[in-house]
């Protein structure tokens, strides 16, 4: 009994118990609503099969830049899309993949375009306003904007200056989930997948 009235020993259980009470406040201090696992970018590994087996999540999540790209004459930023699922994707007249991509990228428009999400294909490069519009007509290309990025200047920011096409998912608070680079068929029902649960989770 002695032993429960020594200083000493009080002195030992007060300061372990304010120990535990500072680590208390500094972990509830660093988790901050929204911002644990269950509101984090989509990483579900199992998505990433077929079509999307070379689609690279972002880890950690990345904003996406505020640099400016062109839309009808006029300068616009990926933070002008926030609220929706967007995907970028970067492509050229001249980039022989793109071709063959460009139409499945325009059906996933047409499939999900109402749901909150957009694909935001940026051409890239100092071939002037004419020739993307053109190049998109031949391919039949209807359901998707015209955005472009003459001096590379976004493109660059991301790192998709020099190898086309790259196309990035955004989730609508503007985080990335991830990108995949080189070609893919976008309306396949891997992407098809990949981009519901991106919607879902958004």
């Amino acid at each position: 009994m002695t032993a429960f009235k020594s200083p000493r020993l009080w002195l030992f259980v007060w300061a372990g118990l304010g120990a535990a009470l500072v680590l208390y406040v500094m972990i509830a201090a660093s988790v901050k609503p929204g911002t644990g696992d269950a509101a984090a970018p989509l990483h579900d590994v199992s998505l990433l099969k077929g079509e999307m087996a070379e689609f690279a999540f972002a880890v950690p999540a990345r904003e996406a830049p505020v640099i400016a790209f062109e839309h009808d004459g006029r300068e616009v930023t990926l933070a002008d899309f926030r609220g929706r699922t967007i995907l970028v994707n970067f492509w050229a007249t001249w980039c022989a993949p793109c071709v063959k991509e460009l139409p499945s990228l325009d059906a996933l428009q047409a499939d999900f375009g109402e749901r909150g999400f957009e694909v935001v294909a940026i051409a890239t490069g100092p071939q002037g306003k004419e020739t993307p519009a053109a190049f998109l007509e031949r391919l039949g290309v209807t359901n998707l904007k015209r955005y472009a990025d003459p001096r590379l200047r976004l493109a660059a920011s991301i790192g998709g200056g020099s190898v086309l096409p790259v196309s990035i998912l955004y989730d609508a608070r503007g985080r990335e989930i991830g990108r995949l680079v080189g070609e893919a068929d976008w309306a396949s029902p891997e992407a098809r997948r990949l981009i519901e649960r991106a919607i879902a989770e958004s």
